[in-house]
């Protein structure tokens, strides 16, 4: 694949950014998810079913949320620095993508192919991010695009600040009620599992929506037409990604409207 390849997919320019989440933002949803935690806890121990130490746990919650930067810098490190992908020059993408996630404070965008699973992703560690992209992908432009600006959505969502921020809060709140009431603990592993799968799959109908609204929806049925041929039913994909006939159909009711 010549670097140049991505660059011909021809993003389109788009008439405002991607609704994103700026640095206050994402404090808010740190601190409201903190909130909860706390909320729920407090309940606990003023019914008297615990003492003031359950406490411990949504200030656990607030260590994670202190130390998850550094996390995300050495993850998105390890994936400048991996073998299995190169760096490739890729400008007009780079600068297409951030242009519409600038707002929510991408400051640089490196664009890495190689053998990718699920066609592309992406990280994003503050104002750095990296796109990574199936080396095969090119071969179909449309497609292509379309996977492009989805990844594009999850940089302005701030992806990997939201879901760990909704999983800790299910787990806190989870400890917190099996304590008072530890019959609840089977079905209320059972609810964290379904609140980690609604926070994934709505995540990512939003993206297939803000990715539609900007490369529109002839891109999107070529590209869930090849993630069909590729789709595999597991456990995995159940609790992360809608099927994708279903997110097709939900993009084609989307662009309806």
């Amino acid at each position: 694949m010549l670097p140049a390849d991505l660059d011909a997919i021809g993003l389109p320019a788009l008439s405002r950014p991607m609704p994103g989440r700026g640095r206050g933002r994402r404090l808010a949803w740190c601190w409201g998810s903190f909130a909860v935690s706390v909320a729920v806890t407090a309940v606990v121990v003023a019914a008297g079913f615990s003492t003031g130490a359950l406490f411990v746990e949504p200030l656990a919650q607030l260590v994670v949320f202190a130390v998850l930067p550094a996390v995300h810098r050495l993850r998105l490190a390890g994936l400048l620095a991996d073998g299995r992908y190169r760096t490739v020059p890729a400008p007009a993408l780079a600068a297409a993508v951030l242009a519409v996630t600038a707002p929510s404070g991408v400051r640089e965008v490196t664009v890495r192919v190689g053998q990718v699973g699920g066609f592309t992703r992406c990280f994003r560690a503050g104002g750095r991010t990296v796109v990574l992209v199936h080396e095969r992908l090119p071969v179909v432009p449309e497609a292509t695009r379309f996977f492009l600006a989805h990844e594009a959505a999850h940089l302005a969502r701030y992806d990997t600040v939201r879901r760990p921020a909704a999983l800790m809060t299910a787990l806190v709140c989870l400890y917190a009620v099996g304590t008072a009431w530890p019959l609840a603990l089977v079905p209320g592993v059972v609810a964290v599992v379904a609140v980690v799968a609604v926070v994934n799959r709505s995540g990512e109908r939003d993206c297939d929506r803000l990715a539609l609204r900007w490369v529109g929806l002839s891109p999107a049925e070529r590209a869930f037409s090849v993630a069909q041929r590729a789709y595999r039913r597991s456990v995995r994909s159940l609790l992360t990604h809608p099927a994708p006939a279903r997110r097709l159909a939900a993009c084609r009711l989307s662009a309806e409207e």
